[in-house]
């Protein structure tokens, strides 16, 4: 594989992450609030089971594709200043504990539906409780790791390592909503207004944003023009 069909592919990858990650979260209704009974939320792994088993699996894989993404990410940015740029490390660690940190968060839906599909369904609705709160904890720290990904990742590119600044700018924002989402996610444990749900989208749909324009930046960006060793005069 040649640089060029690698650097496509990696671009590529970013937006197949995109389109995976929103079949996962859009493809079955969303969960019922944070204080429903265990019985709402037991009602709706039933209803909608099958949808949600699908969901988990595109998740899975959206998970595996950010790794591909990341890696490409941290080999464009460890081109940059000689070799020498130290956001390229912390972008590539910080996007495969976002990667590792989402595989896990599908964990307790694809318990929930898992056990429903068994004989006999689920009884223990203190056990339903429990997965459907952790399903809304885990984005917590799904989220934490993402506010780190997107902040470095923004500065490289608002100093213009990768990309276009203005990416830089709206990651550095998407980074702040993911960092104020940690807090709401592990605090709120009842229903608090739709208002603070526009922290919760914001830093999800902000993440997926931005990974969208960024790739689609890196794929239509211009290929660089190989560097020749002057050729030496025969005497």
């Amino acid at each position: 594989m040649n640089d060029r069909t690698f650097e496509r592919i990696g671009a590529l990858s970013g937006l197949a992450f995109v389109v995976l990650a929103v079949l996962s979260g859009f493809i079955y209704p969303q969960q019922p609030r944070v204080d429903a009974t265990p019985a709402a939320t037991l009602a709706w792994v039933h209803d909608h089971r099958v949808a949600l088993q699908a969901g988990m699996i595109f998740d899975f894989f959206a998970a595996g594709v950010l790794v591909w993404f990341c890696g490409y990410l941290q080999r464009l940015l460890s081109r940059a200043r000689g070799g020498a740029e130290p956001l390229a490390p912390i972008v590539l660690g910080a996007g495969i504990a976002v990667a590792v940190t989402t595989a896990l968060a599908a964990l307790p839906t694809t318990v929930l539906a898992f056990m429903d599909a068994q004989r006999g369904g689920i009884t223990d609705l203190s056990l339903v409780r429990m997965l459907g709160d952790l399903n809304t904890i885990f984005f917590s720290a799904t989220s934490v790791m993402t506010a780190v990904f997107l902040g470095a990742l923004g500065l490289a590119m608002v100093r213009g390592e990768v990309a276009r600044p203005w990416i830089g700018w709206l990651s550095l924002v998407v980074a702040a909503f993911n960092a104020l989402a940690v807090w709401i996610g592990v605090t709120f444990s009842s229903y608090h207004g739709k208002g603070w749900m526009v922290v919760g989208w914001g830093a999800y749909v902000g993440f997926l944003a931005v990974v969208l324009v960024a790739s689609a930046s890196l794929l239509r960006q211009p290929r660089p023009t190989p560097v020749r060793a002057p050729a030496v005069a025969m005497s």
